[in-house]
């Protein structure tokens, strides 16, 4: 009797530790599926775009144009990322690479019209400027997701979407092209539109350390205990308007050369503009607008990022049992 008596009580607990099993693991997420509290760290690599005055006035336009291609930029780098929550993250990143744009992506606008039509298609294109700017950027965002949130069946699916916002740094050096010819040069010190120059007419000379706001947007995969691969569209909101070096008005070539030196100004003049290279346009008045001053310059990225979640050993906070 007692021999029975004790296999019914055996089978019972081995019944009520599979039941207590089951129901732990419906209800809080299992490690493979969530990042652990702590540390993470990884790598990302994507395609970065200038949002400025060169350029198309659409995005549409801008991705859609038949050069688009022509001008292909990249951004990457390696960030940490500390997880007090599975729905909550802070994130510290270090991005390095450069970002491009040019008039010539107004081109399929301006096919089959006049060139004295005076839409933005054919003033873009006339401008013919180019741009291009490297790029040093640090920056530190809190990262969401929502559905992680509380802990319900949704928190368990290995793809979740999130969100992301911060504050950035950057550090920049501004290029352009030389005349018709395919040569970079830098151009913060050819100061184009007069930046620095002496006389309360000139715009003020930028610092070329700038600040940023990041805002991110992502979708990701737990691909297992320790791996992470996610793809984000990042937007960095920027307040000044001189990544691409276009912004306010065209000078003269005798203020380039009464306040730069004789080399500087040469180079400056064919730098600032580029209309009489072009379809035998007629160079710009000086006083003339060469960019839009009201419109704050932006870049942004579209990445493929993939994250090793460190191994850890801590209890979550939300529940008495590790993992």
């Amino acid at each position: 009797m007692q021999a029975k008596v004790t296999r019914i009580l055996s089978v019972l607990c081995v019944a009520a530790m599979v039941s207590h099993t089951a129901v732990a693991q419906k209800y809080r997420p299992l490690r493979d599926y969530v990042e652990p509290d702590g540390w993470s760290i990884g790598l990302n690599i994507g395609k970065s775009e200038l949002w400025g005055d060169v350029g198309t006035k659409s995005p549409i336009d801008h991705f859609a144009n038949s050069k688009y291609l022509d001008k292909v930029s990249f951004m990457g780098g390696m960030y940490g990322r500390y997880h007090f929550h599975p729905s909550i993250a802070i994130r510290f990143a270090l991005n390095f690479g450069s970002v491009t744009a040019t008039d010539e992506w107004n081109l399929d606008g301006v096919n089959g019209k006049g060139l004295l039509e005076g839409d933005d298609y054919t003033q873009r294109y006339l401008r013919a400027q180019t741009a291009k700017a490297t790029i040093f950027e640090a920056s530190t965002m809190f990262e969401v997701t929502p559905r992680r949130i509380n802990i319900h069946q949704r928190a368990f699916r290995r793809r979740q979407p999130y969100v992301a916002a911060g504050i950035a740094v950057f550090h920049y050096t501004p290029y352009s092209t030389i005349g018709s010819s395919t040569t970079y040069v830098k151009t913060y010190d050819l100061s184009l539109e007069g930046q620095g120059f002496i006389g309360a007419d000139y715009p003020k000379r930028n610092s070329r350390w700038q600040p940023a706001v990041p805002l991110a947007v992502g979708y990701k995969w737990d691909l297992g205990e320790r791996l992470n691969f996610a793809i984000e569209y990042k937007y960095r909101m920027t307040l000044f308007d001189q990544l691409d070096g276009v912004s306010g008005k065209y000078i003269s070539e005798f203020e380039f050369n009464q306040n730069l030196s004789p080399g500087d100004a040469r180079t400056a003049i064919l730098v600032a503009d580029k209309k009489a290279f072009y379809n035998n346009s007629l160079p710009s008045e000086p006083g003339t607008l060469r960019g839009n001053p009201g419109n704050n310059d932006s870049y942004s990225t579209v990445s493929f990022m993939l994250t090793f979640k460190v191994p850890s050993r801590k209890a979550f906070w939300w529940t008495t049992k590790k993992y």
